[in-house]
């Protein structure tokens, strides 16, 4: 049965490395790629396309996250009711990390849903913009900038907890 245990638990690295690898890729390699080779407007649309395809892959990951985590937490006979008052350091490390992964789909949700689409409406309407509309979509690309690093960084906190949690 050692075996099925150890399987959830690849499962759960796996989706981590999925989910964290492609945004680090995103963020440290295709990002910076884009910004020497396409104007701002391309560049949204064609970072729209690769959002959507990476939102995919995204949501099923931290599904996975979220499904094996909770697993591995009742195999460990965690009292998940107890955890916000937890006397243990286990209890409060994972408290702590189960906090930060609803701060992270919260912004994974904003990002997706809220500033990624408006972002790509105003690069879809580049040609006639205004100053106004031009403004706008840069704020735009800041808020969403700071979203998508704030997620990023969070995420690696929370594998940092995870590997407390293990030592």
């Amino acid at each position: 049965m050692d075996w099925v245990w150890a399987a959830i638990r690849w499962v759960h690295l796996l989706a981590a490395i999925a989910w964290i690898g492609g945004q680090l890729f995103l963020v440290l390699v295709v990002l910076p790629v884009l910004r020497g080779a396409l104007p701002p407007p391309q560049r949204t649309l064609l970072v729209a396309q690769l959002g959507r395809r990476f939102a995919v892959l995204s949501w099923i990951a931290l599904a996975l996250l979220v499904v094996t985590g909770f697993v591995n937490g009742e195999r460990r006979g965690v009292a998940w009711e107890a955890l916000p008052t937890a006397g243990s350091t286990y209890g409060h490390v994972l408290f702590a990390k189960l906090c930060l992964v609803a701060v992270v789909i919260a912004l994974t949700f904003l990002h997706g849903q809220v500033l990624g689409p408006r972002m790509t409406r105003l690069a879809a309407q580049a040609a006639g913009n205004s100053s106004e509309d031009e403004a706008r979509r840069r704020r735009l690309a800041r808020l969403s900038a700071i979203v998508s690093v704030t997620n990023l960084l969070l995420n690696l906190v929370i594998v940092y907890l995870a590997a407390r949690l293990v030592s």
